[in-house]
């Protein structure tokens, strides 16, 4: 059994679990999408193997094939992009478009004949001002649950001891409600989570396929119901809303996050948890989650900063507007706190939380990486790292002040006026070690 004071994971182990999540991003992942991503940059309709792609590869960022995005808030810009992008042979994406209208998001969307070189092509438009800002056109960036160039989890979950849910199994409902935009909702937890069961929300769209074929976890199987014990119990009266915006192997991207950012705003959602990102061409922000975070009134966005261990800005995190977390390492109780050693950093992270060894609930599955030697069972609840744990950390801290506080935003300034400026580490907060953390497997009725 594996204890949250093991080593997170060995240099091996750690990477064969990135050649893995790369392998399925960009080799495996080639089923056909639905939203235009037919090609690749060379030119070829198909992959080696005559499959589709449906994420490709840029000089540090990853991309839907074929699709452009551009804000048109600048109607000079938007006229000469549009100019160039017919010339090219580009056509409107008539279907994304009447979803950004629906929210009200000042995005239009593209697709592009499949010779054309998307990431030339917008560093060509971005210098194309003449002495103005360049037009905010861009690809459709990845934005993921995964270590190799993005955020989520910084290693394999392993299965944990179970602690028990009692306390959180019914509730009055009188905290506001949150969403977490991640992999969905799993029907498995009416059975295995008690705690959860009564308190999920969904539509039948954001259901999620946690197992392959082949019987074991797909690699972000179960992401979303991990941190989903988190907002139970950090949260434990709120309402959490389940929004599919990654597929079981943490694949989403800017149009589709942001749609949802704007649907969740929309129906009142007062917190939004983020576990997910991604870093961007020429480290632009994403300009469809941009908009939908700048026209955000009354919710507060809190993201993962990423498992990179570095400075490099990671969107969503990054943009104004938004609680940017990463990982603090707080498994030695007779030590003081260190970042996590896979951690994002930067004057853009606002606050750091634990991160290391999280203990919350997971599905009973099979976990096995293909240079595994053996299947690990995992029985419902286990360990898993990463900042994409961090977050929901702050962000439940933030629901559970709104009553008190009257409002998100207001809730939000009282819990990060609680943040401790650690000299060494930046900003710190670390909600009470017997809520998450190694204590929990003594939590009692």
């Amino acid at each position: 059994m594996f204890s949250a004071q093991d080593d997170v994971f060995s240099a091996d182990q750690a990477t064969a679990w990135q050649e893995h999540r790369h392998a399925v991003l960009c080799e495996e992942h080639g089923d056909h999408d639905d939203r235009g991503s037919d090609h690749d940059d060379r030119g070829s309709d198909h992959d080696d193997r005559g499959r589709q792609p449906t994420v490709l590869h840029g000089k540090g960022f990853l991309y839907r094939p074929r699709q452009l995005l551009m804000d048109i808030t600048d109607a000079v810009a938007t006229d000469f992009v549009m100019a160039e992008l017919i010339r090219l042979d580009g056509v409107p994406n008539e279907q994304s478009d009447a979803s950004f209208a629906a929210v009200d998001l000042p995005v239009r969307a593209w697709l592009m004949p499949a010779h054309v070189n998307l990431p030339a092509l917008v560093t060509e438009l971005r210098r194309a001002g003449h002495g103005r800002p360049g037009p905010n056109v861009s690809v459709n960036h990845v934005l993921s649950g995964e270590p190799d160039y993005h955020g989520g989890p910084a290693g394999e979950p392993r299965s944990a001891q179970p602690f028990s849910e009692g306390r959180y199994a019914s509730g009055t409902n009188v905290a506001p409600s949150v969403a977490v935009l991640d992999t969905g909702y799993d029907p498995a937890v009416h059975q295995l989570h008690p705690g959860l069961s009564w308190r999920l929300e969904y539509d039948a769209t954001d259901v999620e396929n946690a197992v392959l074929p082949s019987g074991y976890l797909a690699p972000e199987g179960a992401h979303g119901t991990f941190i989903d014990g988190i907002f139970m119990r950090l949260a434990p009266q709120a309402r959490i809303r389940q929004v599919k915006v990654l597929d079981p192997a943490g694949v989403g991207d800017d149009q589709t996050i942001a749609l949802e950012l704007a649907k969740a705003a929309r129906a009142g959602i007062q917190v939004i948890n983020l576990s997910l990102g991604g870093y961007t061409q020429d480290d632009v922000p994403p300009p469809a989650t941009s908009a939908a975070i700048a026209r955000l009134a009354g919710t507060v966005v809190v993201a993962a900063a990423g498992n990179n261990t570095n400075d490099r800005k990671f969107y969503p995190a990054a943009l104004n507007g938004v609680i940017a977390v990463g990982a603090l390492d707080t498994r030695d109780p007779d030590q003081p706190p260190s970042r996590a050693t896979f951690s994002n950093y930067g004057p853009w992270v606002d606050v750091y939380a634990p991160g290391v060894g999280i203990l919350s609930t997971y599905l009973d599955a099979t976990w096995k990486l293909p240079q595994d030697p053996a299947p690990r069972p995992i029985d419902g609840y286990a360990y898993w790292s990463g900042t994409s744990f961090a977050a929901p950390q702050v962000a439940a801290m933030i629901a559970s002040a709104i009553p008190q506080a009257g409002t998100a935003s207001q809730a939000a300034a009282q819990v990060l006026a609680q943040v401790q400026d650690d000299p060494q580490l930046g900003p710190i907060l670390i909600p009470d070690p017997g809520v998450v953390g190694l204590s929990a497997v003594a939590e009692a009725d």
